[in-house]
């Protein structure tokens, strides 16, 4: 007999649960797919092998209203079953899954504007209960609104005593058997995924790791644990795919990979986000399978580079790790790390955080999870509600050589300095008044200057290290709650440009 729910909210996962002969085959190939309609929309959700006899088809509706649906397979009943079920308004604050939005950016499905301000994370799901349960704690007091995982992380890297490591079941001699699932390690990720939807964190889920050594798989395999894992997460509304990390080296299986973007694509009907993670020359960023850019580089200005070349967003995943480890990526100090966020974010991308500095029981952030140790989050805050005050999808200003600049044209600018001790910046502006506020983003300080200007004017700047230039039409945005007070002297003086 069926099992499932009546009722389901927007955006949220419906479950139809379906008896059968426990047979490990199963898992390899269910042979179950359901068809869900309404009105004249068809969608497709293949389902999966849980394990103990048990079927199961998700499904993440994206409208309101009736839906009805029909499961079929060689193990139900001929003409398969059917079923319908209502789809109620999305909770509140539920805005969908994310998409790309004005060619460069993201917004959730109904519009919201989303900027990732994303942190590694990869093998948190295999911690114990007691760390996962303090990586959430920590996710909620902090800015980041999207994780990186790992579906087959590091089994080095999971907590003490832990056995549910891999998405794998245990085979002969203790190997992984390839053929097979775990569903405990699943609905363990499952969790987690949950908890981070509940607090409005996107999952950036990597399918296939950078070393593979211990993990060959045929391309059978392959794509059978594609479709296995779309078809069983597919319903989460914050999960989004990398097909592949393919680290630091050059192309790399690269049919492989077009081949599992098309699997991806086959299996999701709800069209999450979906890249592969590498160096600048590790991919054709351009393949029209690939809805954005995930770069693994330190040098985070290639972001204005790449969106203008492939007009899509771009996200640097990696540049570093706050940390005092071995290997230059693994000790950046955190003003660098900051700087870097920064900079890749003036110049129209997104840069990931990373922490590798090492915390109680001999675990780091980025690995583990647990509590963060490093100086970067807070500033990453910092700029998170800065940019919540800006307007949306702000552009790259390719003009402004000298800075790097994000921009609503003649409204709005955010310039970041950086590494740049400048004493002045001459700025010729389009009709209207201009409120001018001076940041500066390692103490997390914001000035507004005491008059307004308009048409050409000279900014006098202080001369430091990591400061930030705004400029907003005073008929347009006011400043809302940024602005802290200035412990130190006056930081600058203001003269008429000529």
């Amino acid at each position: 007999m069926m099992q499932f729910e009546d009722t389901v909210r927007r955006w949220d996962a419906f479950e139809l649960r379906l008896p059968s002969d426990p047979d490990d085959a199963l898992y390899a190939e269910a042979g179950l797919r359901t068809v869900f309609a309404k009105g004249t929309r068809q969608l497709y959700a293949d389902g999966f092998y849980d394990g103990n006899g048990s079927l199961i088809v998700r499904f993440m509706p994206d409208e309101q209203g009736v839906w009805s649906f029909h499961a079929d397979g060689p193990s139900l009943p001929i003409g398969g079953l059917k079923g319908e079920f209502l789809c109620l308004p999305a909770d509140a604050g539920v805005h969908g899954p994310v998409r790309v939005a004005d060619a460069t950016h993201f917004a959730y499905a109904d519009g919201t504007a989303f900027t990732p301000f994303g942190t590694e994370l990869s093998a948190w799901h295999i911690q114990d209960d007691a760390c996962r349960a303090k990586t959430i704690h920590t996710l909620q007091a902090s800015v980041f609104n999207k994780a990186r995982m790992s579906l087959m992380p590091n089994a080095e890297n999971r907590g003490p005593g832990e056995t549910v490591f891999s998405p794998f079941a245990a085979g002969e001699g203790g190997k992984l058997d390839f053929d097979r699932y775990n569903p405990a390690y699943f609905a363990r990720l499952e969790e987690c995924l949950q908890a981070l939807g509940q607090h409005g964190i996107e999952a950036e889920l990597t399918l296939f790791p950078a070393n593979e050594a211990d993990i060959q798989l045929t391309p059978v395999q392959e794509e059978r644990y594609i479709r296995y894992v779309v078809s069983r997460l597919a319903a989460y509304r914050n999960v989004w795919w990398t097909i592949a990390d393919l680290g630091d080296g050059t192309l790399r299986r690269d049919k492989d990979w077009r081949c599992g973007c098309r699997t991806v694509r086959e299996c999701d009907y709800g069209q999450h986000l979906l890249t592969v993670h590498g160096a600048p020359a590790a991919y054709d960023w351009g393949a029209p399978w690939l809805t954005h850019i995930s770069l693994r580089h330190e040098e985070v200005t290639i972001a204005s580079t790449f969106t203008l070349q492939y007009e899509k967003p771009v996200i640097i995943d990696h540049c570093g790790y706050e940390g005092t480890g071995p290997g230059k990526e693994n000790a950046l100090p955190p003003e660098e790390l900051v700087y870097r966020i920064w900079e890749g974010l003036t110049r129209g991308g997104y840069v990931t955080h990373g922490e590798a500095l090492i915390g109680s029981g001999d675990t780091c952030w980025s690995i583990h999870g647990g509590e963060l140790q490093g100086e970067c989050w807070p500033r990453i805050d910092y700029l998170r509600k800065l940019i919540s005050d800006a307007p949306e999808f702000l552009t790259y200003n390719r003009m402004r050589h000298d800075v790097s600049t994000i921009e609503r044209q003649g409204d709005y600018s955010l310039s970041y300095f950086g590494a740049h001790r400048c004493t002045s910046r001459l700025f010729a502006m389009p009709g209207g008044e201009f409120a001018v506020d001076l940041i500066d983003t390692w103490n997390m300080k914001l000035e507004r200057l005491d008059q307004t200007f308009q048409e050409r004017f000279v900014i006098k700047l202080p001369g430091k290290l990591y400061y930030a230039l705004r400029l907003q039409k005073v008929s347009d945005v006011p400043v809302t709650g940024t602005i802290t007070e200035q412990e130190q002297e006056p930081l600058l003086a203001v003269g008429d440009g000529d």
